[in-house]
């Protein structure tokens, strides 16, 4: 991205320094981030270098806001008694940038960091984006994608402990506050990463190991006593033998039934039908489409087994 200047040069951004002005609660003075132009300010960062919450800085809510010139800050001639300052390491050792004259309509060109701005000290509080390349070997660029929290971790310090006044004798016989911590695993945003990453047009492709039931016996033409009755026997026998079954014995079409079974993901489908009893056999498929196959009533159950446990080992 480029600016143009007023004499019409074009001027990268990163070419730039930016100043993102804050309020905090820690000091009357506002608080000015300078940051490369192409790059922005990374809160979280920010507060746990200055320890302080931030806040939005708004023209007339401090007494020093005649100290700063919105829209035309910068690090030359800014009155640093009057405003608490962070540089960010991206300014460090650079040289010849466009920043704020700190008056109104004006800009300075040719500005160097290190002789020019009063920075001592350079912190990491810039935002992560895709134009950064690995710290260490300086090659690799960074790759940006979406992700979900599933879990986090909290330091909590002493901030309930000394306000309950918990403490504790040490091994030295000295009373202590007690550092607090806590973390938390989000169940239902666990079952949403999966099913975002896991998933067809259809609904849901469970990974056995978390799958609501591991088995679903869809009955075709429940009215049928021997279809209903190897239904019944295959459901009891496998329940018996421990595993997780639902079974579908609702008076309802095939494709009513299939449509359902594909929306609750269950990874492993048994469908018993007319046809298929004509050949003696039943049929076995998963819900990711990548196993279809007819076998025997006979073999029905270590076949079930065995691919219950293939999709088992390709979790391992």
């Amino acid at each position: 991205t480029k600016f143009i200047s007023k004499d019409s040069e074009l001027i990268e951004e990163s070419d730039t320094i930016k100043a993102v002005v804050f309020r905090i609660t820690n000091s009357d003075k506002p608080l000015v981030v300078f940051i490369r132009g192409d790059l922005d300010v990374n809160e979280a960062k920010l507060r746990k270098v200055v320890m302080s919450q931030l806040f939005p800085y708004v023209d007339g809510e401090g007494a020093a806001d005649d100290t700063v010139c919105a829209g035309f800050i910068g690090p030359v001639n800014l009155d640093f008694e009057s405003v608490e300052v962070v540089f960010d390491k991206s300014l460090e050792d650079e040289c010849n940038l466009v920043c704020g004259a700190n008056k109104t309509d004006y800009h300075l060109k040719g500005v160097s960091i290190a002789r020019d701005a009063k920075a001592k000290e350079f912190f990491d509080i810039s935002k992560a984006n895709e134009t950064m390349t690995c710290s260490n070997c300086d090659k690799a660029k960074l790759e940006v994608s979406r992700g979900i929290e599933m879990g986090n971790i909290f330091q909590l310090g002493d901030k309930y402990t000394a306000s309950m006044n918990m403490t504790y004798i040490d091994a030295e016989g000295e009373r202590r506050t007690p550092i607090m911590g806590c973390y938390g695993i989000g169940v239902g945003r666990l079952l949403a990463s999966v099913i975002e990453a896991r998933h067809d047009d259809y609904g849901p492709i469970w990974p056995i190991s978390i799958a609501p039931w591991q088995i679903q016996i869809c009955s075709l033409n429940v009215q049928e006593e021997a279809i209903s009755s190897l239904a019944e026997s295959l459901y009891l026998s496998l329940l018996e033998k421990g595993y997780e079954v639902l079974y579908d014995d609702r008076e309802m079409s095939a494709g009513a039934k299939f449509a359902d079974a594909d929306l609750l993901g269950v990874p492993v489908r048994v469908i018993i039908s007319a046809k298929n009893l004509k050949d003696d056999c039943i049929e076995l498929s998963t819900r990711d489409k990548s196993f279809r196959q007819q076998v025997s009533i006979s073999d029905a159950e270590n076949e079930i087994a065995m691919l219950v446990t293939d999709l088992e080992n390709l979790l391992k």
